[in-house]
Order: C-alpha cells, then structure tokens, then sequence
C-alpha cells in the first residue's frame, strides 16, 4: 500500500482538512533531549590499567578500583558487548567498557566505549560533556581519537492517548511482531523486529543495531528504575499554558516517552552521505558535533517510523512532533542522507572473485543468464555491483541490469566453451 505524508491544516492544537478534524488539547510536551549518549573512543591503551584490572582478584569482582582518584565498581564482560571490562560510576554519571576482545591490547584500536546516564547528560552543557568524556578517556587510553557516538533522543508527553490501531497504522519497515507480558521479558536488542509490551503501554520497533523507536510509559519506567524524583523535578520545569505559575505535570499525570535510538553505524552512514552547501561533509565524532545536527535526525527518525491517519495524512500526533519539537537548533545548509562506506580498491577485488565464482558454479548447473543475473542482483550487493561496473549513479537498476547481464551472458558463453562448466 502507497502512503502520502500529507499534513493538516492547524490553529494551535486543532488539526483539520476538509473531511476530518482532530483536537490534541490535551497533549502537552514536558521534555526533550538527548536520553542517552555513547561515545566510542579509538586509542593506544593504558597497559598499566589493563595489567591492574587482569590481575584484580577474581574473588572480588564487583567490588571497587580507583582510577585518576575517581572510585569504579568494577566487573568483567562477556564477548557480547565486545568489552572485557566494565567500570561503573553512576553517581558521576559513567560506565566505561573497556579493551576491545577484537583488537590486540597493545595495538591501537577501538579499545573504549564510555556511556552516559540521562541525569549527567541534563545536568551539563555539551562542551563540559564532550570535555568530562575526554578526561575519562585520558584515565584509560593515550593518543586516543573520538571515533563516533549513538544516542537515544527523546520527548515526554503528558497525556498521549496511544491509539488502538497504532501498530497497523504505523508505517515502518520493521517485520517480525513479538508479544510480551512485561518489560522484562524482552531484549532491545531484537533485530527487526516490532515488540508490544503489557496491553499495548509500550512500543519497540526497529533494530538496536540501526534505527529503534519505542514508545513507553514513562511512569512506570521510572519508579521502576527509581528515578521517578529526578524526572518529576524535570517535567515540574515546564509552566502550565493555562495558568505559568503552576507547572504543567502535576503527580498523577500519565507521560509517555517517545525515543528514538540511533546506533553508531547509522551516525556514521550520515557522516559518509551528508555534504553542505559548499561541498563539506557532515562530521559526527562527539557529542558537541552531534547537537548541530540531531534535532535533523530526530525528523529523520519520525519519518522512518511514520504514524498515519489514513493512507494520505500523517498522523497529528506525528505532525505535532514533527512541527512543535526542537531538540537543539538545526545546522543549516545540510542535505541529510545516509550512505554506506565507499567501495575500496580491496572491496572492488573481492567483489571480482565473488562474482566469478557465482557465475561459473552457475554455469555448471546450466542455470539460465536471466536467472543469474535475478540472483545477482537480490543479494544486496548492489552498491558494490554498481561500483565494480562503473555505473554514473548508484542504485540506478536498469543501468547495472544492463551492464550486468552483457557480463554475465559473456562470462557463461565462455565458461560452456572452454568446457569449465562441464
């Protein structure tokens, strides 16, 4: 089904075209911001700290060292986060993972990954951040650059009425439905997948590895995780539209949070897609950097998971999120847009042998050109394909069919001839 992205004519809190109307009075927005930020360091590391950690007494995992006089409670990891260590300080507002299980420790590598809680992200300016995560990062690492960050951002909104058709009418490219009872029974780490929990209170959808939206009710989330004072003083803040000297969230309330949470790799994807005006890429390396451009890709994540109304009209609930929201002020004189890593001189020979081993094991099998050439082109390589064969613009599939039909057509001529397909 083809869906428009259409939006309403609106007086305030009042969303109406010809046909329908549609009141969101009783909406208000009570935070936005950066939920979440982790940075990811490439560096030499300390050997003097890795040796204080590997010969920490097994028997006394979890209990506390001191690094740069600052007290960390200490474990180790599986290789599924892709750290040995971790060091936690919640209290200054940091767990540091620590040597990459892929890299050699006393080669240079991405050896530190620091994340930071919401309640140190509200707490500071983006530049005492950005320069409290470099002095953490000098505890561990020398020489080290910051290599990239992902982030969850996110908006908390009093009295969002979830509708009962959210999931059917949410447009979004997330494919598997799971059902859980509570929170805990899940994992955000499910790849495209779209996740309910508890009578439809909370959404998650998308990938933890790319682009994840979830929606969940906020309240209970955090008496849960016992931060329900510091998010009360938060929304407090926030003046009520009807009468400033009472604050808008009152004890009580129902407030939803809607998060968007971008992995690094998609960060890094803008980075490698996104120019200005003047031809200079997009550089997104630190949280500094990434207050000029998040409030873009906010907007970004809205769009990847639409909430329709109806197959022409965006939702107003996404039309006021879209229109009433600023995380910080965009950059201007951006042209946001994804790509993947240029193709190398090495990805270009690796693509050569693949594409000659696919075709004479083909050949052998007396398999059609077109069929080969349908399979060629559904295997998702197709950047690559276009790079190999020269074509002007990527994704341009008439062009690479052409050329890669021609090729192929030749290659399995060849291959019958000389008998190697025998």
């Amino acid at each position: 089904m083809r869906y428009e992205n259409k939006t309403w004519h609106r007086e305030g809190n009042r969303f109406y075209n010809s046909k329908d109307s549609f009141s969101l009075n009783h909406m208000r927005f009570l935070h936005s911001g950066i939920d979440t930020i982790k940075q990811l360091f490439t560096g030499f590391l300390k050997l003097d700290v890795i040796h204080a950690l590997s010969t920490h007494d097994y028997d006394l995992r979890g209990s506390t060292v001191n690094f740069g006089g600052i007290d960390w409670k200490y474990s180790t990891s599986s290789k599924k986060t892709g750290y040995q260590f971790v060091l936690k300080n919640l209290d200054l507002g940091f767990v540091v993972l620590l040597k990459s299980f892929f890299e050699e420790e006393d080669k240079l590598g991405s050896h530190l990954k620091i994340e930071v809680t919401p309640q140190a992200i509200f707490e500071s300016t983006p530049i005492e951040l950005r320069n409290s995560l470099r002095e953490v990062a000098n505890l561990f690492l020398s020489s080290y650059t910051e290599n990239s960050i992902a982030f969850h951002a996110c908006v908390d909104i009093k009295g969002l009425e979830i509708p009962d058709d959210f999931e059917a009418n949410l447009v979004t490219k997330a494919r598997r439905k799971f059902k859980f009872n509570s929170i805990s029974d899940a994992q955000y780490s499910l790849n495209e997948t779209s996740v309910v929990y508890g009578n439809g209170q909370s959404y998650t959808f998308g990938s933890a590895s790319a682009v994840q939206m979830t929606i969940y009710d906020k309240i209970a989330e955090s008496l849960k995780s016992d931060k329900i004072s510091f998010w009360e003083s938060v929304w407090s803040q926030v003046p009520s539209v009807d009468d400033y000297s009472v604050s808008e969230y009152q004890q009580g309330d129902n407030v939803h949070r809607l998060e968007l949470r971008f992995h690094h790799s998609i960060v890094r994807e803008f980075c490698n897609g996104s120019k200005n005006v003047i031809g200079e890429k997009l550089d997104i390396r630190n949280v500094l950097h990434l207050c000029d451009h998040i409030d873009e890709l906010f907007k970004y994540g809205l769009n990847l998971f639409r909430l329709q109304y109806s197959t022409s009209y965006i939702h107003p609930i996404w039309q006021s999120l879209m229109e009433d929201v600023t995380l910080f002020p965009p950059s201007p004189h951006f042209m946001y847009k994804r790509a993947k890593k240029s193709p190398t001189a090495n990805s270009r020979r690796n693509t050569a042998f693949w594409l000659g081993n696919v075709i004479k094991l083909m050949s052998r099998k007396r398999m059609t050109t077109s069929h080969v050439v349908k399979h060629i082109i559904n295997s998702g390589l197709e950047s690559d394909l276009s790079d190999y064969f020269g074509c002007k613009v990527f994704g341009e599939s008439e062009e690479l069919y052409h050329n890669l039909h021609e090729f192929v057509a030749n290659k399995m001529s060849d291959h019958l001839l000389n008998g190697v397909a025998a």
